[in-house]
C-alpha cells in the first residue's frame, strides 16, 4: 500500500489520484484478513450465479405483469441451472459433470437434458 500511495503522487488526474488514495487509508481494514487466512476471499461463485440470475430478470421486466408466471420462470432457470454441464475442461480434471452431480454424486444419464427430465420426473409415472 506504501508503493501504491508513492505511485498515486505521480498521477495527473484528480479524481483517479483521489481514489487510489482514499483506497490506500482503508489498508488496515484489508489487514483484518490476513488474520484469517482459511476464509474465502471472494464471492465470484455466488457473484456469477446472480448475475446471471438478475440477466433474467431482465428479460421478463423484473416481475412486471403476471407473477405466478415469472416464478415460474425464476424455477425454469433454477432447473437449468442445476442440471447445466461444466465446461469440458472441468470435466477433463475430474471434477463432476453438473452442479447436480456435485452435490449428489451421481447422474441419471450423460446427457444433462436426459439427466435433468429423468431427475424432475416423478418416477416416470405421468399424473
Amino acid at each position: 500500500m506504501r508503493r501504491l500511495r508513492e505511485w498515486a503522487g505521480s498521477i495527473l488526474i484528480d479524481p483517479v489520484r483521489e481514489k487510489i488514495l482514499r483506497l490506500c487509508d482503508k489498508a488496515p481494514e484489508f489487514k483484518k484478513t490476513f488474520s484469517h487466512p482459511e476464509a474465502h476471499r471472494t464471492s465470484n461463485g455466488l457473484d456469477r450465479l446472480m448475475n446471471y440470475q438478475d440477466r433474467i430478470l431482465y428479460t421478463i421486466g423484473y416481475f412486471h405483469g403476471y407473477k405466478p408466471g415469472a416464478l415460474l420462470y425464476l424455477r425454469s432457470m433454477a432447473l437449468v441451472w442445476n442440471f447445466h454441464p461444466y465446461s469440458t475442461r472441468s470435466r477433463h480434471e475430474g471434477l463432476r459433470a453438473s452442479p447436480f452431480e456435485e452435490l449428489n454424486g451421481f447422474q441419471y444419464h450423460p446427457n444433462w437434458l436426459q439427466n435433468m427430465l429423468l431427475a424432475v420426473s416423478p418416477r416416470g409415472w405421468r399424473a
